[in-house]
């Protein structure tokens, strides 16, 4: 080379050069006003024999350059089973390096040569996204065939997430293999599109803060056979794959609840949102919504079961008795499963073919012909459900008549919602509009799971039962979250809690096809367990078609997986768990944030955040199973948890449950339910507006919890307060009834002034955890008194002679009826005495006749202490010169002036026990309450009741069985009358 030729190429090189480094020099850090583009605008690559095929510099949008800490492979895959990386390549002449540049593409390429059986060409790609893409193709040199497979661009490892096959190529899994890889965790199942099973997706920091992702897609082949993962290359054939990139910061929450309450999902998370949700798996340059935005059509986002029926089948025409059972049918589930949304009847295959009669003709001879189908579609449309025909587009050997125009005729006569696609995974713009002639609202349902460039025609599909064990985390919902999808459950096949499930996990419905002719008897126990994940599906709509949704939100354990449905009032988190042993403890990291809070609503109980390391977790209860379940259809279990706006303020009061709302949505509801909520029970409901009820009167003895639950009037779950009812709770049974009331203080009666009291009490102070429990009260309530009037005294032995005398009572079970009396007359001397040996229903009849009744136990305590809350009717502090104490007998009901109230009420402690109305049944015994205490008081055993004179707040049960056992020597009473208000 001569000299001038020589300075010539130097010179040509040197602005070469400067051009480059015009573009390749990064500028200095920007202002805050102007955040950096960090997306990504080339990458440059060289082959080596040290580093092999590599990323060694990457150019960001904003003109800086990044150049790695150590060359990147550009991506690894599987040669013949083993793992085979780019660091493997060795240059094949030509260039070593090359520069690719997003948006532009030049004649440039690199080869490649790997264990020289591959030599690879890489060049640039042009395409509408941002970001750059880059055109791999694999040439078999070898003289026996390869098959490759698993290709993951930048490669697999442990300090990045990565997704490929993983699991085995055998039964349950052959169809279902792929697996999302994240250093440190067990690798979970991910369900991709059905035409790109191949897939691999990487991301990794490269930088503090900044990330590279990348997606590949296998493109063509020549002499190769694709399966669903590998790709089989004759010698001299090749694979083609493209590879996208594109660089991103961790991701940022949506604005409102989601930024307020919930951690920042995982960095890899904003990666596959770019290649899955905002690009569509570049199947698509752009996605046309039309048919997504259309409100005729979104119905079907908001049904979550569908049943698909054969003709034949004896549930909907029963051919030995000849008799048809559609009509009892449908409804026959709803006890279950609330309701079939969407009913789909199949006359056609396999039979269809069997003479000359097409499947438009099968529909037309069905029983009734197209006039009773007509009437089911009427009677499903009257019940608030769908009905669907099916379509064979592969029927084309039977009685010619012309697809599009049978179906669309069909339609119009019976007036059905929807089509069936037989072996579809798409439908046409044809087919759409062939509907929309019929009648807005008509949904195609494909048999397959519409791909992302298909998506756009069609807004429903299914996962089909053909795939077995399908992964926990479905990512074609998070491609399109508004895409109506359902997941086929085949209950003649085997058991389907687990696809349940994993439905419920993924926020989409089911279809229940019953064509499989086997009804197990476990056919029950998963339509309940289907029937709990619907429930919460149809009540929570709204966060399961967020556009928000996090698949795999950070969990707080291994094996337990979390996806999170963030809307605009609440934020729902759906768990399922594959840890045999089950767990309970923290889970979810949240922040707190007043007005909310949070409740399981699989379990339907209240949680509270437990804070770890000054963070706060929700935890989670999740039930253990069987190891022997693990990759079976029973494996794994579910659980629910919302975080609500506090909407509901709910508390118990003994039997009372009031509630009070800070908002009343127009149209809402409020559903109660004691237990848990379910198809299977009998919720109460009521308008949205403030209530107070008896637990008694609206539930009986059901529930161990009161689920309080408000309704939008779409029913959509706005709010849910849970009230646990221990064990035994003594509800109140018995009722106030009012007397005529007085307006002045009858005779031997005192005024007892309305007012508002701090009602508290006490059962026996030495025994906290009695056998029996009393009411459960809050330690101290205010309550508010009417003006009543109360006995002065006790009624006395003679009082109760003159009742008799007068009425002639005499009880239908005599035993030990006024027992102490002397030949029907009090003992001599104790006319004065309060009237002993008399029975709960002795007392009410002789408060009935005297135009009175019993006090309840607030309003004897508030007569015996008065509002300042003193122990005993005089004050604090006890005297026994005030009372019966401990006498072992009664004594006149005047015999302690000194001992009344502050309200002139007198011999309230210490003589005998006084009965109150106050009447409590604990599902298994019924008690009243005394107060006062008597003058028997055994001392020698700690089992005995404690009595003698006691504080007026304290307790003392009455257990009830039969008037005679009931009475006792040391139990009496006294009345109260009601007054006229002021």
């Amino acid at each position: 080379m001569n000299l001038k030729k020589f300075l010539k190429n130097v010179s040509l090189l040197f602005l070469f050069s400067v051009i480059c480094l015009s573009w390749l020099t990064a500028f200095p850090p920007s202002s805050e006003a102007t955040q950096p583009d960090t997306g990504l605008a080339s990458v440059e690559l060289r082959v080596s024999a040290v580093s092999g095929l590599a990323v060694e510099k990457i150019g960001l949008a904003d003109s800086r350059l990044l150049t790695l800490s150590s060359p990147l492979p550009l991506f690894s895959f599987l040669l013949e089973n083993k793992p085979v990386t780019s660091a493997l390549s060795r240059p094949a002449g030509g260039e070593t390096s090359i520069i690719l540049t997003g948006g532009r593409i030049d004649d440039k390429k690199l080869e490649f040569k790997i264990n020289e059986a591959i030599k690879g060409t890489l060049t640039g790609k042009l395409f509408s996204y941002p970001g750059l893409a880059i055109s791999l193709r694999f040439e078999n040199i070898s003289k026996e065939k390869i098959k490759l497979e698993n290709l993951v661009p930048l490669g697999e490892g442990q300090d990045r997430v990565y997704i490929t096959a993983g699991l085995p190529d055998s039964w349950p899994h052959y169809l279902s293999r792929t697996l999302l890889y994240r250093p440190g965790k067990t690798p979970v199942g991910v369900l991709l599109p059905d035409n790109a099973w191949h897939l691999g997706f990487c991301d990794l920091e490269i930088s503090p803060g900044l990330y590279l992702t990348g997606l590949a897609r296998r493109t063509g082949r020549d002499r190769a056979e694709f399966s669903r993962w590998a790709a089989t290359i004759e010698p001299g054939g090749s694979v083609s794959y493209d590879l996208y990139f594109d660089l991103h910061q961790a991701p940022s929450l949506p604005a409102g609840l989601a930024s307020d309450l919930l951690a920042p999902p995982e960095p890899w998370f904003q990666g596959l949102k770019i290649m899955f949700q905002e690009r569509y798996l570049y199947d698509l340059d752009k996605f046309d919504k039309t048919l997504f935005e259309r409100s005729d059509l979104q119905w079907i986002r908001k049904t979550y079961l569908m049943l698909l029926q054969f003709a034949w089948d004896h549930t909907y025409y029963d051919w030995a008795e000849q008799k048809n059972n559609f009509y009892q049918n449908l409804s026959a589930w709803d006890k279950l499963v609330g309701k079939i949304d969407i009913y789909s009847i199949w006359p056609t295959w396999p039979r269809l073919g069997l003479d000359e009669r097409n499947q438009f003709d099968l529909y037309r001879d069905l029983p009734g012909g197209l006039a009773e189908l007509k009437k089911q579609v009427a009677y499903a449309h009257q019940n608030g459900k769908k009905y669907f025909i099916a379509y064979n587009p592969w029927d084309e050997g039977t009685r010619h008549e012309e697809h599009l125009q049978a179906i669309e005729n069909l339609l119009r006569e019976i007036q059905a919602d929807g089509v069936v696609l037989d072996t579809r995974g798409e439908s046409s713009r044809e087919f759409q509009a062939m509907a929309d002639r019929v009648k807005p609202g008509i949904i195609m349902y494909s048999e397959g799971m519409a791909v992302p460039k298909n998506m756009p025609g069609i807004v429903s599909g299914r996962v089909h039962d053909a795939l077995y064990l399908p992964p926990a985390v479905n990512l074609n919902k998070f491609i399109k979250p508004d895409f109506a999808i359902f997941r086929v459950i085949q209950p003649g096949e085997a058991r389907f809690r687990r696809e349940a499930s994993v439905a419920f996990f993924n926020g989409y419905g089911t279809e229940i096809n019953t064509m499989r002719p086997a009804r197990p008897e476990t056919m029950e126990e998963d339509l309940k367990h289907l029937g709990r994940t619907l429930k919460i599906l149809r009540e929570n709509s709204s966060a399961f078609l967020s556009q928000e949704w996090i698949p795999l939100y950070p969990s707080f354990q291994d094996g337990i997986s979390v996806n999170c449905w963030p809307e605009a009032r609440k934020i729902i988190f759906t768990i399922f768990s594959l840890r045999p042993e089950g767990y309970k403890g923290p889970l979810i990291p949240v922040k707190e944030k007043p007005g909310f809070h949070a409740v399981s609503l699989w379990r339907h109980e209240e949680v509270e955040a437990e804070k770890i390391n000054n963070r706060f977790y929700l935890p989670v209860d999740i039930e253990a199973f069987s190891r022997q379940l693990l990759e079976t259809r029973m494996e794994g279990n579910p659980e629910c948890l919302a975080i609500l706006p506090e909407l509901i303020e709910a508390r118990r009061i003994e039997d009372r449950i009031i509630i009070k709302l800070s908002e009343k949505p127009a149209g809402g509801h409020l559903v109660l339910t004691a237990g848990n909520p379910g198809y299977e029970t009998q919720p109460v409901s009521l308008p949205a507006a403030e209530t107070e009820f008896s637990l008694r009167e609206k539930f009986g003895r059901n529930g161990d919890k009161l689920v309080i639950q408000l309704f939008d009037s779409q029913n959509e779950l706005l709010d849910e307060r849970v009230l646990s009812l221990p064990p035994a709770l003594p509800r109140l049974v018995s009722e106030i009834k009012r007397t005529e009331p007085a307006s002045r203080p009858p005779a031997q009666m005192a005024e007892i002034p309305a007012g508002e009291y701090l009602f508290k009490t006490t059962p026996d102070p030495d025994d906290p955890n009695p056998i029996i429990p009393y009411p459960d009260r809050p330690a101290a309530q205010t309550i508010k008194i009417r003006r009543f009037f109360i006995d002065r005294y006790p009624v006395t032995n003679a009082q109760y002679a003159e009742f008799l005398k007068k009425t002639g009572y005499r009880p239908a079970d005599s035993t030990n009826f006024l027992k102490h009396w002397i030949n029907g007359q009090p003992p001599k001397g104790q006319e004065n005495h309060p009237v002993v040996w008399v029975s709960l229903e002795d007392a009410e009849a002789y408060a009935s006749w005297a135009g009175k009744r019993l006090p309840a136990e607030a309003e004897w305590q508030y007569a015996a202490q008065g509002l300042d809350g003193r122990l005993y009717p005089w004050g604090n502090d006890f005297d026994p010169a005030r009372c019966n104490n401990k006498q072992g007998q009664t004594q006149p009901v005047t015999a302690h002036p000194a001992g009344a109230s502050p309200f002139g009420a007198e011999d309230l402690v210490g003589n005998v026990w006084q009965l109150t109305s106050d009447v409590y049944d604990n599902g298994a015994y019924n008690f009243v309450i005394m107060k006062g205490g008597s003058y028997y008081s055994p001392e020698t055993s700690i089992w005995y009741p404690k009595s003698g004179p006691l504080p007026v707040n304290r307790q003392q049960m009455l257990l009830l069985l039969s008037p005679g056992l009931d009475r006792c020597a040391t139990v009496g009473f006294r009345c109260v009358k009601d007054a006229s208000q002021p």
